[in-house]
C-alpha cells in the first residue's frame, strides 16, 4: 500500500499554519507504523524513485512537498485556485506558461 500526500501547506482560504497546522506530518505517519519518504512533489525523478523505494514490511507514505499552482504565474500560492476554474483566456495563458 502506498499513499501520496500532496503537502502544499494550504487550506481553502489560508495556510495550514494559520488554520490547522500539521506539525511533524512525517512523524505522525511514522507513529502509525508507516514507512515515510519526503520528496519534492514537482520532481518526476524523485516521485519515480519514491514509488520504487517501497518497504516490503509496512505501507509507505510519500509526502510530496508542492507549491499550489506551480509554474503558472497567476496561480502560484493563490488560495482562490483551490475552488476556482480558469476562464478561457487564463487557461490559454497557463498552457503557454507550462509549455
Amino acid at each position: 500500500l502506498t499513499v501520496i500526500v500532496d503537502h502544499n501547506k494550504m487550506q481553502s482560504l489560508d495556510t495550514c499554519e494559520n488554520t490547522l497546522e500539521l506539525i511533524n506530518l512525517a512523524e505522525k505517519w511514522r507513529a502509525f507504523g508507516w514507512n515515510v519518504i519526503e520528496i519534492d512533489g514537482h520532481n518526476h525523478n524523485e516521485i519515480r524513485k519514491a514509488l520504487l523505494n517501497k518497504s516490503e514490511n509496512k505501507p509507505t507514505c510519500i509526502i510530496a512537498h508542492t507549491v499550489k499552482g506551480k509554474g503558472v504565474s497567476y496561480m502560484e500560492n493563490e488560495f482562490v485556485w483551490h475552488y476556482k476554474s480558469p476562464n478561457n483566456e487564463q487557461l490559454e495563458q497557463a498552457i503557454k506558461e507550462l509549455s
